[in-house]
């Protein structure tokens, strides 16, 4: 009998910050993945450094789900002033000592992504980043989410969302795929115009190997999901790319 799919909503981020597994003990990803976490790979993703050169980002800049902050310090680095808000305290903890370490100001906060709770009430941010956060929330929170997003930015205020695509099995993702149709749909109505939509690759932790893929697959009894392993493209370091979409919105 195949194992129940994970739910990303499930892992526990705090846990994972801190050296353990970020997979709780019924997770069928605890004994494959042990203490990876998957979305970390030392430095900024590449699907959100190719938007900077263009301009991508103005003002003050909103890091959602940070994790340890390696998109925040490629973006202080450049000048750019940003907050960068994770719920996880240990995540936070970690990212001030590697970013004050190189001598950047970043204000990091414990706060939560659907509500900004901890976050000064009256801050107003001109873009706003979420690299892999948005796929993580129930369908039903995401308008929540982009509501929240839409009180708390500035008139013409920029949205960057990148997430995981429906061309990932749903199992691996259970139920968090997301649609072209869902996003228009979601974003709309919460208040922002999408001026970009593209299909793209989000880089994995080379710890997240092709074989760990297999095993999960596997263990999930995706259908299919050995040929979408198989079929997975590898960046110059061997790295993993997933299919997500890149999305850039303006607020109304």
């Amino acid at each position: 009998m195949p194992e129940a799919s994970p739910r990303l909503a499930d892992i526990r981020f705090d846990s994972g910050y801190n050296g353990d597994s970020p997979y709780g003990p019924d997770s069928p990803l605890r004994e494959i993945c042990g203490d990876i976490i998957p979305w970390e790979i030392e430095g900024p993703q590449p699907a959100l450094v190719e938007i900077e050169p263009a301009g991508g980002f103005r003002g003050q800049v909103l890091d959602v789900g940070c994790g340890l902050g390696e998109n925040t310090r490629f973006l202080a680095a450049r000048g750019h002033r940003v907050t960068a808000i994770d719920v996880s305290p240990n995540a936070i903890t970690r990212a001030t000592e590697l970013t004050t370490a190189l001598g950047l100001d970043v204000r990091f906060v414990v706060a939560d992504a659907i509500t900004l709770d901890g976050l000064d009430a009256d801050a107003h941010f001109d873009t706003v980043i979420d690299s892999a956060l948005y796929h993580g929330l129930e369908p039903a929170q995401r308008a929540q989410y982009l509501a929240t997003l839409h009180r708390a930015t500035t008139p013409g205020a920029t949205l960057h969302v990148i997430c995981f695509s429906d061309l990932v099995p749903k199992e691996i993702v259970s139920p968090n795929r997301c649609s072209e149709q869902e996003l228009r749909a979601t974003f709309a109505g919460a208040g922002w115009s999408i001026t970009s939509l593209r299909q793209t690759t989000y880089t994995l932790s080379a710890r997240f190997t092709r074989d760990v893929l297999h095993q999960i697959v596997d263990a999930l009894s995706v259908l299919g999901g050995r040929e979408f392993a198989d079929n997975l493209p590898n960046d110059k370091q061997s790295r993993l790319l997933f299919p997500v979409w890149s999305v850039t919105a303006h607020r109304a």
